[in-house]
């Protein structure tokens, strides 16, 4: 009964990944055309450049941001840790 028991959960686990990696894959591209690529032609209508791509590309000798840090003042470095 064991060996029966085995070949069967054996097999099932087979046609399980199967299914698995399937359903995987259909997932992830409903989810990509769904939600991404509707995503992308709104803000494309709308001008919105999240990773400032244009503004970059304008200024070629290069794509370095300085940092913004703010000062620190005395209290807040008297309470470090």
């Amino acid at each position: 009964m064991r060996k029966l028991a085995r070949k069967v959960w054996n097999g099932w686990k087979k046609v399980a990944l199967r299914i698995a990696r399937f359903q995987t894959a259909l997932l992830l591209t409903l989810f990509y055309f769904l939600l991404l690529v509707p995503t992308g032609f709104v803000f494309g209508l709308f001008g919105w450049d999240p990773l400032a791509k244009r503004r970059l590309q304008r200024r070629k000798s290069s794509n370095w941001q300085p940092a913004k840090l703010p000062e620190p003042d005395r209290e807040a470095l008297k309470h470090q840790s």
